[in-house]
């Protein structure tokens, strides 16, 4: 706040307030911006690589055809498991769900934000990857330290042809898969083939008994059509929108039997322990059909810590 600073002359404050704005000014001008440490283009995707200065903080952005950059993947490869964008935190929802899964399946590698999440938190996990695009796994791996080895094993691969062609069993599947929006793809760049009742009876085929499948749903026109044909393929599915995004979270299952809002509530109770991860969920008001009776708006508290990580 500025306080009025007494001087001989009328215009001894307002000199002062210039000068004062002109530093300020001259500060923010001075102070550098991201680093462009990569542009680059696929058959699939266009994308771009910056780092904050002094530090080992990426981003990688998706560039749309019309200029548009969107966020794909935040790291900061000094606490790789700090979830720095708010939807892959919710994706870890799956926990309520499995609690203690052996294998999963990541269906989009991006920065591999996740797949940093899950070595450190849940590191005798077997974690399978699979992303269509080989500049993204060549990314990830040179940008964002994300390789095979150990219990994780990274493939170049189209997700409807892995999962035709896979012989392991998951309990949990995150569809997490983006490209540049095409024909081939809705508004999102979500591939239309990876929408269909085919592919979820693939998804369904590499589940474990009572497994679970995660989506991350863009918003988009038909973003509630897309909710419809996911419980129309699975027992069970539970829609959570984040506060003050217009996106979903939906969690499918194979289970016979489906969680009530406070089985899941309490589920989430214990994730915040494990993971020092803090849910807040509450009705949205909407109905949802099979699954919970209205979608849950599931919102983050961050006074603990930014993002998800361990307590320090």
């Amino acid at each position: 706040m500025l306080r009025r600073i007494s001087a001989p002359s009328r215009r001894g404050p307002l000199l002062f307030l210039v000068a004062s704005a002109w530093s300020t000014l001259a500060a923010v001008a001075q102070e550098p911006g991201p680093i462009v440490e990569l542009q680059e283009t696929s058959n699939y995707s266009r994308v771009k690589v910056t780092r904050e200065p002094g530090t080992r903080h990426r981003t990688l952005w998706f560039v749309r055809d019309n200029g548009q950059e969107v966020i794909e993947s935040s790291v900061d490869l000094e606490r790789p498991d700090d979830l720095r964008i708010e939807y892959t935190r919710f994706m870890f929802l799956s926990y309520a769900f499995r609690p203690e899964p052996k294998r999963a399946l990541i269906v989009g590698l991006g920065g591999g934000a996740m797949v940093h999440f899950l070595k450190a938190h849940d590191p005798g996990l077997k974690l399978d990857v699979v992303e269509i695009d080989p500049m993204i796994v060549g990314i990830a791996d040179r940008f964002f330290d994300v390789r095979s080895g150990g219990n994780v094993d990274v493939r170049t691969a189209d997700g409807l042809a892995y999962l035709k062609q896979a012989e392991a069993k998951y309990d949990v599947i995150y569809m997490d898969a983006f490209l540049r929006p095409s024909g081939g793809t809705d508004k999102t760049g979500v591939p239309l083939h990876l929408k269909t009742e085919a592919f979820y009876g693939q998804v369904k085929a590499r589940l474990n008994p009572d497994g679970i499948v995660v989506f991350n749903l863009n918003p988009h026109p038909a973003i509630q059509q897309d909710i419809r044909n996911i419980r129309r393929s699975f027992r069970n599915a539970y829609a959570f929108r984040l506060e003050g995004y217009p996106g979903f979270i939906v969690v499918a299952s194979t289970a016979e039997k489906p969680m009530t809002r406070t089985e899941i509530e309490v589920a989430a109770e214990k994730i915040d322990e494990r993971f020092h991860a803090p849910f807040q969920l509450r009705p949205a008001g909407r109905p949802a059909g099979r699954g919970l009776t209205s979608p849950v708006v599931a919102t983050a508290r961050k006074p603990r810590c930014q993002g998800w990580t361990r307590p320090v």
